[in-house]
């Protein structure tokens, strides 16, 4: 059809040509211009900028033009061009002055909406790490170029996203959720499609949040139970595909059921979900026991009972008392239900207790939903009920026995046990419910007997009965505060007003002569009493009270009975005696002295000089002293009234002074101890001892003879003693010895044994002594060490070189007169401990440079020794390698020089001379050289791309760790280092280093070669006849390394069956549009090849059927323009030659767009020489054997540009 369309065409070309040449310059009339347009292309879209060219057939630069759009005036600058945005239908006109042309044929302007871009993805969620794949689909078939957006963002290639033609491809991390765009510009054009609807793409957290879910959903599951685990994802996605797990029970299901559940499918289950390459688990806990044992309790704040009473039993089961229901057991047997025991759900209820109901009760439950799931019976619980009822106890306030009219009375009411409400009775009368009741306020009506009725539940019982008195207020009594009853001038005068019960509760008034007395100078009030400062006969009187309570108010008594009181008008001095015995008193001796005045509640007080003594009626110098003779008067007093007696002189001599004498200062139980009362004068004494304050008599333990006071000691006898000398026959007695302190220790002497050293236990060849004391302070002791027959006289026992034998017991005695007493202590002595050498790390072998540190330990504290040391048997000293600090010895840096047997002592810090024997010898061994760590390397040589590559460390001897390195970057710390997926970056020098402690040695370095895998050709292999027929496409897989290769095929990424290099496709529709791909396999290393490049038949046929049919053509053409330039040059007459247009044929898409004919054009400016023509033809000539000569034409080798499915040939 092409080739027809080709052949008219150029015969239309030929008539123009004929045409114009026949009619020559005859006409100078316009011809009819042609629009065209730029851009050419098929489609035009609404956002391009199209202009529109109106040509005119031998047009020249002078023609103005007029443009129409829809019949409408454009209104231009008259140009040739018009740059037009909007669809329509366009015409142009051209003139010349006058002249001008019609109406070019209307050219119809279609801009189309720009296509719509659409993401598709099945993909509307992901989690990190999995890969997501988005297409940008534009439903119209372009050369389109894809850019992508998320949110405002445009999005490039990265690591973590990836750009190929149509598709994103995401490798998911947090930063990728979003919403997801995309947008196409036509390549080679200022197309571009508006951006697509969003496409959302949720990413969530680190990892799906797997939700397991157990049917039922107890907390516990009881023993017999059927259960269900439920394994889902909490949100939104799909695909899953679900394991659970329990040991190696493994069910592929989201659900995993156990039909009857027993205790030892107790424990862990494990759900694992899996999309892709993504996996992962969660683990829940199924907890399986036998069901919950019930508990017993008595619904009642009592727990004991009386006859009658209602008792409430419940039996509670933990977890929900509402899902079971119950049986009930007395001293294991079940009970039933009868005339005072009834059921209700969880409770027994017993209407009205009787003893016989006493006893062990148990219960148990069985599950009303959950059969058959019934708990074991409960712990037994007592139940008691009374025999008998007893009554409650009534209280009366503990105030008063009786009560005052007007007062507040109290009564309580108290039954044993709880739960109790109390009712209050006086006589039969009902009064309120209260634990107390009160009367407020009372009156004599209140007098009578209450009781009280105790209640709780149904059940109630009365009190005894108890009798309230209520009586009117007290009569007050009056009367003198003073012994006497009649007075002197400013004596001071005091009334007391007392009630009977309780003086201090209440407030008083005062009367004379039944006038109310009140305050002034003379008089005032202070509680009960009312106080005369100054008496004087106008106070001379009759006086009365009466009493107001202070707290029990309104409770006021009458007055009391009156009393007469009197004052005298003047006063006379007291009478003062001496006693008549002795005209002068020994130091010591009892002086007395009277004064006397008439009258009662007189005081006295004595004076020596104008020195007050004593307040007494009698003055008594108990022991005189010489400072006690002088002049002595008395002052009689009272109250604050007072008169003074005349003079009396007393004498005083010295007396002798008492002295206690003795050898004792201490002393211990059972002991005699004597002491003497010495008087320098020689008298007629009798002699008193005392102890402290107390007077010693005679008694079994202790005796009195002469002046000698003799004590069988017991411990009440220690203290202060003193003595005393009396004259027989007169008073005169001598003033107290100074006092002799006797000291009286506890039942037996302290013996207290102390060793020196106090080591808890004594090395052989050191020196200890015992030393045997007493702990009290006392003296005159007698000390004996005794050990077997040994014995030594001395409180100190001295072991100048211990040896073994010397351990064991030994005894200390210690005695004073008949007393002996006795202690003993153990004496431990052993061998100094044994040290223990041993090496401070892991590895027992060192290489040069290393640091070895040994220790020497020594079992009870390391602390307090020093440490000597030794190499094969010689003593170790300080160098510039070895140090000791503690109980090491450390080598900074070994040499071989330093292997050999080690051994150590300990010398004690402080005991010395104890050493220690030597440590057992250790054998330490040092390299003399260091070696190098063993690098290896997997067997294989040189390894390709996406193979695995282990790569090997070793150092002998323990304690190493491994760092790997590439030169000098580090890469990990491990024996081992593996590449898991080669790549060519992976090429390189690689080493270990092995370290241990600070050391560390440096392997030999080892070279990695990666080499790319051989690279896999697809190729079309098609033959002549085959692209003509169209049925069938040979595709060809070359690998061209020199090496035995099988081959498979992928068509759309699915392995075809198919082992050739030659691979044949039929051309079906299906076929056409897929994409092929190939690759080498072999049995040998490299196992396989790269992937080839993919290859799509769908336009390789029809590019070859077009090509075919234009070579066809231009043939004919060319045949055709030969003789149609032939009769040119015989009938064409001479005139301008013109220049030749650049491009000899046009394209299909310009000759739709195109009224005039560009052979017409052609000919209108042709050259008149033959040689013009002759080129040509030799141009196309070339070309059409090109063509043929090309079997496979690809797109990229062909310098022609292609337009809308056709080929234009211009700058062949």
């Amino acid at each position: 059809m092409e080739t027809f369309k080709i052949i008219l065409l150029t015969v239309a070309v030929c008539v123009q040509v004929t045409s114009q040449e026949s009619t020559g310059d005859s006409s100078t009339q316009i011809p009819k211009p042609n629009i065209t347009r730029n851009p050419t292309h098929k489609v035009l879209y609404r956002t391009e900028t199209v202009t529109l060219h109106c040509e005119v057939p031998e047009g020249a630069s002078e023609f103005q033009y007029d443009w129409y759009k829809d019949s409408t005036n454009l209104e231009t600058d008259h140009q040739s061009n018009v740059t037009v945005k909007e669809g329509g239908k366009y015409e142009c006109k051209a003139k010349n002055g006058t002249s001008e042309s019609e109406n070019s044929d209307a050219y119809t302007l279609t801009l189309q909406d720009l296509p719509e871009a659409r993401v598709q993805s099945e993909w509307t969620e992901a989690f990190p790490d999995e890969k997501v794949s988005l297409q940008c689909v534009i439903p119209v078939d372009e050369n389109w170029i894809y850019k992508w957006f998320k949110g405002s963002e445009n999005v490039v290639s990265s690591d973590e996203r990836s750009i190929k033609d149509n598709t994103l491809t995401l490798s998911v991390k947090s930063g990728h959720e979003g919403d997801y765009a995309c947008q196409a510009e036509l390549k080679g054009r200022t197309v571009t499609t508006a951006k697509s609807k969003i496409h959302l793409l949720k990413v969530y957290g680190s990892k799906p949040t797997v939700v397991l879910k157990q049917d039922p959903s107890y907390p516990e599951i009881y023993t017999g139970e059927q259960v269900k685990l439920i394994c889902s994802i909490k949100e939104e996605t799909s695909e899953w595909q679900y394991q659970w797990q329990n040991h190696s029970v493994l069910v592929n299901n989201h659900t995993y059921t156990i039909p009857s559940a027993t205790l030892d499918q107790n424990g862990e289950y494990t759900c694992k979900i899996t999309r892709k390459e993504m996996t992962y688990t969660e683990s829940t806990k199924l907890n399986i026991s036998e069901p919950p044992r019930p508990k017993l309790s008595i619904e009642s704040e009592w727990k004991t009972f009386y006859p009658t009473e209602k008792v409430t039993l419940k039996c509670s089961v933990d977890g929900g008392p509402n899902e079971w229901s119950y049986e009930w057991f007395k001293n294991r047997t079940q009970l039933s239900v009868d005339k005072d025991i009834s059921f209700s759900e969880n409770t027994l209820s017993i209407s009205s207790a009787k003893a016989i109901h006493s006893g062990q009760y148990t219960c148990r439950g069985k599950h009303l939903t959950r059969t058959p799931v019934t708990t074991r019976q409960t712990e037994s619980l007592q139940l008691h009920i009374y025999d008998i009822i007893r009554k409650p106890d009534i209280t009366k306030h503990r105030w008063f026995d009786f009560f005052y009219t007007g007062e507040k009375v109290q009564l309580g009411c108290n039954m044993p046990g709880d739960g109790w409400k109390y009712d209050w009775y006086k006589d039969s009368k009902p009064l309120i419910t209260d634990p107390t009741f009160t009367i407020s306020p009372a009156s004599l009506s209140d007098t009578g007997v209450y009781h009280c009725k105790a209640k709780r539940g149904d059940f109630s019982v009365d009190s005894e009965i108890l009798r309230v008195q209520v009586q009117d207020p007290p009569q007050p009594k009056l009367s003198i505060e003073s012994e006497w009853k009649t007075f002197y001038p400013t004596e001071k005068v005091i009334l007391k007003c007392s009630i009977d019960g309780g003086s201090n509760e209440w407030s008083y008034e005062w009367f004379r002569n039944s006038t109310p007395i009140s305050v002034d100078k003379d008089i005032s009030f202070s509680g009960n009493t009312l106080s005369i400062s100054s008496a004087k006969a106008s106070h001379s009187g009759q006086y009365t009270c009466r009493g107001k309570h202070l707290t029990r108010t309104p409770v006021t008594t009458g007055q009391a009975e009156a009393l007469q009181l009197h004052i005298y008008d003047n006063t006379p001095k007291p009478d003062i005696t001496k006693h008549r015995w002795f005209d002068f008193f020994y130091t010591g001796e009892k002086v007395q002295l009277g004064c006397n005045m008439s009258g009662d509640g007189w005081k006295y007080d004595w004076y020596k000089g104008s020195k007050p003594l004593i307040t007494d009626p009698t003055f008594n110098i108990s022991s005189a002293s010489l400072s006690d003779t002088g002049v002595y008067h008395c002052k009689a007093k009272r109250g604050d009234f007072s008169v003074d007696s005349e003079t009396l002189r007393v004498q005083v001599q010295d007396l002798p002074e008492a002295r206690v004498q003795s050898e004792w200062t201490e002393a211990f139980p059972d002991e005699k101890v004597f002491l003497q009362c010495v008087i320098s004068v020689s008298e007629n004494w009798i002699y008193k001892w005392f102890k402290g304050s107390e007077n010693v008599v005679s008694s079994d333990e202790r005796s009195i003879k002469d002046n000698t006071l003799t004590l069988s000691v017991k411990s009440g006898h220690e203290g202060d003693y003193a003595c005393q000398a009396e004259l027989k026959g007169r008073t005169v007695t001598t003033a107290k010895s100074k006092t002799y302190s006797l000291t009286v220790h506890g039942s037996k002497p302290t013996v207290l044994l102390k060793q020196d050293p106090p080591y808890p236990e004594i090395y052989t060849r050191e020196q200890v002594k015992l030393i045997c004391t007493i702990k009290e302070k006392t003296s005159k002791w007698q000390y004996q060490w005794q050990k077997h027959s040994v014995l030594v006289n001395s409180s100190t026992y001295t072991i100048l070189n211990a040896t073994l034998d010397q351990k064991g017991e030994y005894n200390c005695s210690i005695k004073r007169r008949e007393m002996t007493y006795a202690n003993s202590t153990k004496l431990n002595i052993r061998e100094p401990p044994q040290p223990k050498l041993s090496i401070e790390s892991e590895w027992k072998t060192f290489y040069p440079t290393e640091k070895v540190i040994l220790k020497c330990s020594i079992d009870g504290g390391s602390n307090e020794w020093s440490y000597e040391w030794f190499r094969k048997s010689t003593p170790i000293s300080v160098d510039e390698d070895i140090s000791f600090s503690g109980n090491t010895l450390s080598i900074s840096s070994a040499k071989a020089s330093h292997s050999g047997q080690y051994t150590c002592r300990g010398k004690h810090l402080m005991r010395t001379p104890v050493t220690t024997r030597q440590a057992e010898a250790l054998k330490l061994n040092i390299y003399v050289n260091t070696t190098k760590p063993d690098i290896t390397k997997h067997q294989w040589f040189e390894f390709f791309t996406e193979e695995e590559v282990h790569l090997g460390c070793n150092m002998p001897g323990d304690g190493w760790e491994f760092h790997w390195y590439k030169k000098s970057k580090p890469l990990i710390a491990k024996p081992n280092y593996t590449i898991k997926s080669a790549s060519l970056s992976d090429t390189g020098v690689y080493h270990c280093k092995a370290k241990r402690g600070d050391f560390s040695v440096d392997s030999e370095t080892l070279q990695v070669q990666v080499e790319a895998r051989p690279a896999a050709v697809l190729s079309l292999e098609t033959e002549l006849s085959d692209i003509i027929s169209g049925n069938s496409l040979t595709l060809r897989c070359n690998i061209s390394d020199g090496r035995q290769w099988s081959y498979a095929w992928f068509k759309n990424g699915q392995k075809l069956n198919e082992l050739s290099h030659m691979f044949k496709v039929r051309a079906t529709e299906e076929t056409i549009k897929s994409e092929f791909k190939c690759k080498g396999i072999r049995t040998e290393r490299p196992l396989y090849s790269a992937l080839s490049e993919g290859f799509t038949a769908n336009n390789i046929i029809l590019k070859r059927k077009i090509l075919l049919a234009i070579s066809g053509c231009l043939v004919c053409c060319i045949i055709i323009l030969i003789i149609g330039c032939l009769v040119l040059k015989f009938t064409r007459k001479p005139g301008k030659k013109e220049t030749i247009q650049d491009d000899l044929f046009f394209s299909m898409a310009d000759s739709k767009n195109q009224t005039a004919s560009p052979l017409e054009e052609y000919m209108d400016n042709s050259p008149t020489e033959m040689e013009e023509c002759e080129e040509k033809e030799e141009l196309l000539t070339d070309h059409v054997s090109a063509v043929d000569e090309d079997d496979v034409i690809k797109d990229e080798d062909s310098p022609a540009a292609e337009a809308n499915g056709l080929t234009s040939f211009k700058g062949l």
